[in-house]
Formats: structure tokens, C-alpha cells, sequence
């Protein structure tokens, strides 16, 4: 019976119309199925693989989606036929946020950078200065323009020793960081507690 199911999606057909879109589609229950379905059948249709955050995607289309269960589907009437959503995989995970300063250890030398986060720390922590303001001043990440707040994490995001000095760290500390492998030097404040966020992950396919 399985080999019959995998047959029936990842065989290319002649006749790719709205109604056996959708059955391909209600066939589909993995991502791995996903990515080969939109590998077979590229000629008929754009395919993607999206993830949905629920702390980062609060459009309306978002909302409608995490209310379904895994599995369910919405479709949208278009000019060209329709835009199906099939909701692949939903979890639970554990993400964390914080801001960062980075150090550009390429353009400035260690003792200079260690001086420099000295100054920084003794400012915020005499509250003469705002994190995000010196973040913008002094931050080589791209995040300076936003004041070095990098949003919700996944865990897994940075290296192990990374998120194990943030995670023994209380909310608002401010503190140095070095990884010196990757020759990177922050400034880290925890901005929040971890927290388990829902995830959906979605295929999406429209017809060309």
C-alpha cells in the first residue's frame, strides 16, 4: 500500500488540475515527501517548504493556519486557480532571546576590543547608556541598526557554550562573551526567559 501512495505522488502526470492538486496534496505527510513532490513536479506549479513562528508571524493567514491541526489545509482562490497550505509538521521548541554587540576582531585588535567592552559594560551598568543605543554605535552585527536585538531563538541557533552562559544568566544581565575559534566577541544581554514556542511547518503550492 505504501509503495502504491509513493507511486501516486512522485509520478508526473499529464493533466495537472485544480481537483487532483488538491488529492496530491491531502497524500503528503512528511517533509521529506514534500521536497520530493516539489522536485517531481516543478513544471506544473511553484512549491515551497515555509516555517511559521507563532511569536514572529502574526499576519492573518498565520493565525487561520495555527488554529488547524496537523495535516489540515487552507486553500485560496486565485487569478490562476489556487494556493494550497498543508500544514507538514507541528511542535513545540524551546527558543530563547537576547541582543548582542558583535566586535569586528578583523578591523580591531583584542586589547582594543576588551577595552572597549569595559567601557560599554561600566556605562550600562551605571545606567549612563541604553544597550540598544551603544549597539548601534559600536555593534559590527546587522542587527546594530535595530539595536542588537536578535528576536526569538531556536535553540541550536549559536554554538552550545553560547546558549549555556545565556541560559544560567538572569533577564537583563549584560555580560561578555568570546568565541575565540570563530575569532567573534560579544557584548549579550537576556532579554527573555527560554520558552517553548509553536512551530507549524507548511508546503506551499501554487499553480504556474
Amino acid at each position: 500500500m505504501k509503495y502504491y501512495k509513493l507511486l501516486f505522488l512522485f509520478i508526473p502526470f499529464l493533466s495537472f488540475s485544480q481537483n487532483n492538486m488538491e488529492i496530491y496534496v491531502d497524500n503528503i505527510t512528511t517533509i521529506d515527501e514534500a521536497k520530493a513532490f516539489i522536485k517531481t513536479h516543478k513544471t506544473n506549479f511553484k512549491g515551497k517548504i515555509i516555517t511559521f513562528n507563532k511569536e514572529k508571524h502574526k499576519t492573518r493567514l498565520a493565525s487561520e493556519l495555527f488554529e488547524k491541526a496537523k495535516g489540515g489545509k487552507k486553500v485560496i482562490k486565485t487569478e490562476k486557480g489556487k494556493t494550497i497550505y498543508k500544514i507538514i509538521d507541528k511542535k513545540q521548541i524551546i527558543h530563547y532571546k537576547v541582543s548582542i554587540m558583535l566586535f569586528d576582531n578583523e578591523k580591531t585588535s583584542i586589547s582594543e576590543i576588551n577595552s572597549l567592552r569595559s567601557f560599554i559594560l561600566k556605562g550600562i551598568k551605571n545606567k549612563e547608556h541604553k544597550f540598544e543605543n551603544l549597539a548601534r554605535v559600536y555593534s559590527a552585527h546587522p542587527t546594530a541598526k535595530t539595536g542588537g536585538d536578535l528576536g526569538w531563538l531556536k535553540k541550536g541557533t549559536f554554538s552550545n557554550r553560547f546558549e549555556k552562559v545565556v541560559s544560567d544568566k538572569r533577564v537583563g544581565q549584560v555580560f561578555s562573551f568570546d568565541e575565540h575559534r570563530q575569532k567573534k566577541y560579544y557584548i549579550i544581554m537576556k532579554t527573555q526567559d527560554s520558552k517553548q514556542i509553536e512551530e507549524i511547518t507548511i508546503l506551499k503550492i501554487e499553480q504556474k
